[in-house]
């Protein structure tokens, strides 16, 4: 009898061995105990030789403050130490440091932090769970080329590795594994290989996408266990969902033996909005308003003069509440006597009138203003910064080349925010340049009107 799991009661899944076409039959004793699997103990593996590290932590502990703020001193000493040559910051210099600490790159322990912060652990525990991570996925990949037909997966845990082969388990995977510094599961007998698993997972999700109850699906499969999972989204209400999902199983396969788990779900997948509007992110910038050619119903996408300047293609992506991107292609960048504007084509998206405020919210413009008044409160939407607002200090102002620029009573952006939208309710100030004076700065939006374009308002 199949099994039935219900998860969260909003969703019911239930297990069958089905059978897919085109594959070959799996071993009926695809059981890792019936060939010889092996375990490479922890204490065996060699460990990082990570001197620098160790003295770091030693000095941390005499000094008697935090391992992370020891390892940020260390990181900016050698920094203003050292001299970097030219040939290694071809493109110039970068925020990151070319400082190692033993193994490990300045960006490594970058993100090694947040790591830390996000998962609520120390630094130095973030640096034993993850810092292996690319000697891992060497093995794995090299264990992937040199053995397709038999090699299953691979799985990386915070403390140990594991990966599986059809058959025996190969020499080579063995001297490989002895490379990594913990504990190294090595299973053997799984009765297939990724590649078949992969076949088997293609060939469910058609026949599940291709029932005539089913609006959507979405199938993936687990390498460790050889199941092949399909969430599946119906077309309308069903009585019996356990029915419904026994329904969905494919009829005409072969036995093949593979597992399919069957999961009824509200959604198989978020859809990708299919509309470009102020306020995505663009790349490094963030975007403004849509634009109208004024005698015609061209449209094009606003943002910063700099942002266009300094690259012709980028991708706009929604916030993640509606998801999708496109590439877009820059029409015209100005920095000058109408401030610092630019706009670009609309990609693969539809135009629309609306634009994001704050994360995941939008509204529409309703208007455009003209040259803001000294006093106005107008509110802002960036990236790096997200929603806040501020009060105009100075209007019409000429900073370096540009022109006509408005400034802001305070500093309420930061890197990334260029581009994005000025607004209150449903008006359309300006497009965020950056900052004058140390306070934030943006371009009125009326300026569009030079090139015979204007925000596109309902």
């Amino acid at each position: 009898m199949p099994t039935l799991r219900t998860a969260g009661g909003v969703s019911a899944a239930i297990t069958l061995t089905v059978s897919l076409v085109a594959l070959a039959p799996w071993p009926a004793s695809a059981d890792p105990a019936a060939s010889a699997s092996i375990t490479l103990a922890a204490d065996a593996q060699p460990k990082p030789d990570r001197p620098t590290l160790e003295a770091i932590k030693q000095q941390a502990a005499q000094r008697g403050i935090p391992f992370e703020q020891a390892v940020a001193d260390h990181l900016s000493t050698t920094a203003a130490a050292q001299r970097t040559a030219a040939a290694n910051q071809p493109d110039g210099p970068v925020d990151v440091p070319d400082v190692m600490i033993d193994d490990m790159h300045a960006a490594e322990i970058e993100d090694l932090r947040r790591i830390a912060a996000a998962e609520g652990i120390g630094l130095a525990e973030a640096i034993d769970r993850v810092a292996w991570q690319d000697e891992f996925e060497k093995v794995a990949a090299e264990l992937a080329a040199a053995f397709p037909a038999e090699f299953s997966g691979a799985v990386k845990n915070d403390d140990s590795a594991w990966f599986g082969f059809k058959g025996d388990v190969p020499a080579k995977a063995v001297e490989l594994a002895r490379t990594l510094p913990v504990r190294v599961d090595l299973a053997a007998g799984r009765g297939y290989s990724e590649a078949e698993l992969a076949a088997a997972g293609t060939g469910a999700h058609e026949a599940v996408i291709g029932n005539d109850t089913v609006a959507d699906a979405s199938t993936s499969y687990d390498v460790r266990t050889g199941a092949v999972q399909v969430e599946a989204q119906l077309r309308g209400q069903v009585a019996d969902r356990a029915a419904a999902a026994a329904d969905l199983v494919p009829r005409q396969a072969l036995a093949a033996g593979v597992r399919v788990e069957i999961a009824l779900v509200d959604r198989a997948a978020e859809p990708e909005d299919k509309y470009i509007r102020g306020g995505g992110t663009l790349g490094t910038c963030t975007s403004g308003f849509n634009l109208k050619y004024i005698t015609s119903n061209t449209k094009r996408h606003g943002t910063a003069g700099h942002c266009g300047q300094s690259t012709a293609t980028r991708t706009y992506a929604n916030h993640s509440g509606d998801g999708g991107s496109t590439s877009v292609s820059r029409v015209w960048a100005h920095v000058g006597d109408w401030g610092d504007l630019a706009y670009y084509t609309v990609g693969s998206k539809s135009p629309t009138r609306t634009f994001y405020y704050d994360w995941n919210k939008k509204r529409y413009a309703d208007s455009r203003s003209g040259m803001p008044s000294v006093g106005t409160r107008i509110c802002h939407f960036g990236k790096a910064t997200g929603a806040s607002c501020a009060k105009v200090a100075r209007r019409d102002v000429s900073s370096g080349g540009k022109k006509h620029m408005v400034v802001m009573d305070k500093d309420i952006s930061a890197g990334g925010d260029s581009g994005g939208p000025w607004y209150y309710g449903g008006m359309a100030y300006g497009i965020h340049f950056g900052k004058i004076g140390g306070e934030s700065a943006f371009t009125p939006a009326y300026l569009y009107q030079n090139r015979k374009y204007d925000v596109w308002t309902r």
